[in-house]
């Protein structure tokens, strides 16, 4: 891995910096989260389109295809480990039901918002930006491997592991998908369908 290339990358650094200051902030007051998180993720719409003209080979069939399956593999690999992980470590049932609490849209504009930026953004910024910066320095797995991480690391200011493990899984398949297809509207679908199973559809938990 050239470590040299990335690191003299300016723009990636200062991205990456502002999106972690952003992240730390918005989950340290949970009672906020959503108000704080939907602005943070706007800003780091904006910052992708300013710093990098995101790559996105859009092609329907291949999105909706590609998009649903990989999308549904998502739920159902996190379906299985909220009844694996729980069982072999019975506190993370409390984690499950804590993440549910903070991520979980109870108000119309938090779906509208979670709909049409906040899993845009996520995508638009950790593939479309990060991820496609990384694959100019380095080689292809080493750039899935390394986004996965970035992409992740910041889940640990909520505190949740659960929440860390479903960043990795996710930033290895998107980073994946991105990194095969170059398809933002692909990520994207796959990302949008995952969390309409997850938070609305077949949630892993009542509460």
């Amino acid at each position: 891995m050239n470590m040299k290339h990335i690191i003299r990358d300016r723009p990636l650094l200062l991205c990456l910096t502002i999106a972690y200051l952003l992240l730390f902030f918005s989950y340290r007051d949970l009672s906020i989260f959503w108000y704080i998180y939907t602005a943070s993720m706007a800003c780091l719409f904006v910052l992708a389109y300013h710093v990098e003209r995101p790559q996105n080979n859009f092609k329907l069939s291949g999105t909706l295809m590609i998009g649903f399956l990989s999308g549904m593999l998502m739920y159902i690999i996190t379906w299985a480990a909220s009844k694996v992980l729980p069982a072999v470590h019975p506190p993370l049932q409390n984690q499950l039901e804590d993440l549910y609490i903070l991520l979980s849209p109870t108000e119309t504009w938090q779906y509208a918002m979670l709909i049409l930026l906040i899993i845009p953004g996520e995508e638009i910024f950790w593939r479309g930006l990060i991820e496609k910066r990384l694959l100019t320095h380095i080689k292809t797995v080493q750039a899935v491997l390394l986004s996965t991480l970035l992409y992740s690391l910041p889940l640990i200011f909520s505190g949740n592991l659960l929440l860390v493990l479903a960043g990795i899984g996710g930033g290895l398949l998107w980073g994946t998908i991105y990194a095969w297809k170059r398809s933002l509207s692909m990520v994207i679908f796959s990302h949008l369908l995952f969390d309409l199973l997850l938070l609305a559809a077949f949630p892993l938990v009542r509460l």
